[in-house]
């Protein structure tokens, strides 16, 4: 008798087959039905490098729903905060401009997930801290399909891959420097030894 686990499993990763977006530091999935991928890089307030751009379903509508955006920022040597607070932030920063119902952080897997409401339209905001930077991904639709949308989004977290962890770097510095610090301390420590016994054979010479 077949698995009915692993039917389940075939059938849910055949529905979301996946069209994959490149991008400088990181790679993500969306589900099949995302085809038109038009990579935009319009000037963004923000002094670092960054990528952004626009997921249809057919590119020759558009601006409707359901419609992907992503706004991809490099911020090489961040990692000092805990990603907790970090995910906390930036979602404060949108929510400045739109009510938020929802909110979950996943500070272990370092991505948040919110839920706007805005002219009659369901945002779903994704962000995700790697290594050299972190990445918004929005979802507009209908409410209607906010059940299924979430799934979604929970999909394209899912596959997100950045070329590192988020406060590697941070991380590796710290870890030098400690070790610097420790190697400091030993050669001290030698240097006392040395001087000791070097007192005590002058003592025993005399």
């Amino acid at each position: 008798m077949k698995n009915p686990f692993l039917i389940i499993l075939i059938t849910t990763v055949s529905f979301y087959s996946q069209t994959k977006v490149d991008l400088r530091d990181l790679t993500f999935q969306v589900p099949s039905e995302f085809t038109q991928i038009k990579k935009e890089n319009r000037e963004l307030k923000y002094d670092a490098f960054y990528e952004n751009g626009k997921i249809f379903i057919d590119s020759s509508i558009v601006e409707e729903s359901p419609l992907i955006e992503y706004q991809y920022f490099e911020n090489p040597g961040a990692g000092a905060e805990r990603s907790q607070s970090v995910l906390k932030m930036l979602n404060e920063i949108t929510a400045k401009d739109y009510k938020c119902d929802t909110l979950i952080i996943d500070a272990n897997k370092n991505y948040s997930l919110a839920r706007y409401n805005v002219f009659g339209k369901t945002i779903f905001e994704a962000k995700s801290l790697g290594e050299k930077g972190w990445i918004n991904i929005q979802l507009f639709d209908n409410p209607k399909n906010d059940k299924s949308n979430f799934q979604k989004m929970l999909f394209i977290l899912g596959t997100i891959k950045h070329s590192g962890p988020y406060g590697k770097e941070y991380n590796e510095l710290m870890n030098e420097s400690g070790n610097s610090s420790k190697w400091a301390i030993l050669a001290f420590i030698f240097f006392l030894v040395v001087h000791f016994l070097r007192k005590l054979n002058n003592k025993n010479a005399a």
